[in-house]
């Protein structure tokens, strides 16, 4: 497994270890580890495409949010300082 692989295989671990006690924690730490996805040279959309197939397979609740979360990142839909990948 190479370090991009550990990183993603990191964020849905974390995901699907949500609580609502720890909701900003990870998602917080999920942005952390999509950073260093970018930094690492992985592209947007394959990133996309990876976390849209996980969230595609989940049930409605808590963890399916928090997938949803990073997709938000990643295609920078969120406050322009928090955008990971530039146009």
């Amino acid at each position: 497994m190479d370090n991009s692989e550990e990183v993603i295989a990191q964020i849905k671990i974390l995901c699907s270890s949500v609580t609502e006690d720890s909701y900003d924690v990870i998602i917080q730490r999920c942005y952390k580890l999509l950073s260093k996805l970018c930094d690492l040279g992985l592209e947007r959309e394959s990133v996309y495409h990876i976390f849209l197939e996980y969230y595609n397979n989940l049930e409605d609740g808590i963890i399916s949010d928090c997938v949803a979360d990073v997709l938000d990142f990643i295609v920078g839909w969120c406050s322009p300082q928090k955008r990971i990948w530039e146009d």
